[in-house]
């Protein structure tokens, strides 16, 4: 896992999702001189030395982390962020801000403790590393600078390529965010300003990003993972997974049918018999599904209607006048459901000349399934065979009836024809260990490395956060600024 600049690389791109005025709250120009000058001074809005904004000095060191050096304005710019996307504008109080300098002193350890941590174990970048980083910042700048001059260029949002812009768009997107940013940034704060902090910024994370990928290596290289280590995660999961799926059986389905949330989804254990099949589905024409939906809608009426006047004994001319009503809609119910059916089933029928004729059910899935973009024309599912099956019981119910191998015929499934094949009866237990060997290492290895990393990561971030030195004199009057 990457250590990333994660809280800044969301605010910085809700930043550019919005104008960029975005939540900032707008500079003094008469009174404020700009943060980013090189002097490092902010000058008294009073022209007195008594205001807080006098003491600020955003060249001033802030943190000091091993050899990196963290300035007061790294340290004002980010805790910026914190105040303007979580006060919402609303304004705050002491308190909550100095929790959010806290969060600040934490976020910046965090996010360097990379290259301090590299620079302790002599882990550096190669030339090609480092070009290759410098590429991938030009990039997201290139990408930020393009969204904005569409944006500014062409407000209404018909042009979502830069390419597309004329000259005049592009000079009056130019112009607009030239206007905006000294209001935000300082005044004489350009456009290439922005775009020059931007490419630092995105340099640096992306050098963070992979000196935390050579820590990782470094620690998997430093602790490899052994036999006892998979063992002793088999037996834990294994517990685990019999007390999760005798208190709720469709868990061990979602396992086994890709839709469970857990990190890793092996399945060691049956909670009772399963059996796993394809599927084939042809679906049904859908441009008669609103008369289908009034029509049983209809129907449903006339029968609640009719049981409470029979349970009632009354209106014995209004029952009758019901019982034929409901007969016609029953009769158009039957004749839009054959129509709605019957391209499928013919469709379905074809498929399965096709299997009798040699055809792989795999190829017949293929052929025949409805393509998603991950799992093309495969439909494969878990269900159980005791009847109890929560989601699919209709495909249940046909693959109780095959043998391991054989497949049905067409059969009609709420308005759409199937074709199931039962490949494997799931027995009840404890999966067998040998079966799945080469998935259980593969999964474990890389669950006990993950949960390992982070643990080291942890403690690299607080003995960091114990290493650091912090000069809050330095950045101490920030919450006073805000709050004058």
């Amino acid at each position: 896992m990457k250590i990333q600049k994660r809280l800044l690389a969301f605010l910085t791109a809700m930043l550019l999702l919005l104008p960029l005025t975005g939540c900032l709250v707008p500079k003094d120009t008469e009174n404020t001189a700009d943060p980013t000058a090189s002097t490092g001074s902010v000058a008294a809005p009073d022209g007195t030395g008594d205001s807080p904004f006098a003491a600020f000095d955003g060249e001033a060191i802030a943190i000091e982390l091993g050899d990196i050096r963290i300035t007061a304005q790294e340290f004002s710019d980010t805790f910026d962020q914190y105040v303007s996307y979580f006060s919402y504008g609303y304004g705050t109080d002491k308190d909550t801000l100095n929790q959010f300098k806290s969060m600040t002193e934490e976020w910046l350890i965090e996010y360097n403790m990379p290259e301090w941590k590299a620079n302790t174990l002599g882990i550096t970048l190669s030339a090609e590393q480092e070009a290759e980083c410098a590429a991938d910042a030009q990039t997201t700048v290139d990408e930020e600078r393009d969204m904005l001059l569409c944006y500014y260029g062409d407000p209404e949002g018909n042009v979502e390529d830069v390419s597309q812009l004329t000259d005049e768009q592009r000079e009056s997107a130019i112009e607009s965010i030239n206007e905006e940013l000294p209001l935000y940034f300082g005044e004489g704060y350009t456009f290439d300003d922005y775009l020059s902090t931007r490419y630092e910024s995105a340099l640096k994370d992306a050098r963070m990003n992979e000196l935390s990928s050579l820590l990782e290596e470094h620690f998997a290289a430093e602790n490899p993972v052994d036999k006892a280590a998979i063992d002793e995660w088999y037996e834990t999961k294994l517990a685990e997974q019999k007390e999760t799926f005798a208190e709720d059986p469709s868990a061990y389905l979602e396992y086994q049918n890709g839709v469970s949330l857990v990190d890793d989804p092996i399945c060691l254990y049956a909670p009772k018999q399963a059996a796993r099949i394809e599927v084939i589905t042809i679906l049904a024409d859908d441009s008669d599904a609103e008369a289908l939906d009034e029509t049983r809608s209809a129907i449903a009426a006339l029968e609640a209607e009719y049981g409470a006047l029979a349970l009632r004994g009354e209106n014995e001319d209004r029952q009758a006048e019901i019982v034929t009503e409901y007969a016609k809609l029953k009769e158009t119910l039957d004749t839009l459901e054959a129509q709605h059916s019957a391209g499928a089933k013919e469709t379905a029928d074809k498929a399965y000349a096709d299997l009798s004729g040699g055809m792989s059910f795999s190829d017949a899935m293929e052929q025949y399934n409805v393509h998603y973009d991950e799992d093309g024309g495969r439909f494969e599912q878990v269900v159980y065979l005791d009847g109890d099956e929560p989601e699919y019981p209709a495909y249940a119910e046909i693959a109780s009836k095959l043998t391991v191998g054989a497949y049905s015929e067409p059969t009609l499934v709420d308005g759409d024809y199937c074709i199931i094949r039962l490949v494997e009866i799931l027995p009840e237990g404890v999966i067998d260990r040998a079966s799945i060997e080469g998935d259980l290492v593969a999964i474990a290895e890389q669950a006990i490395r993950r949960d390992a990393w982070q643990a080291q990561q942890d403690a690299w971030l607080e003995e960091a956060k114990s290493a650091a030195v912090y000069h809050r004199e330095t950045y101490d009057m920030l919450i006073d600024m805000y709050l004058s």
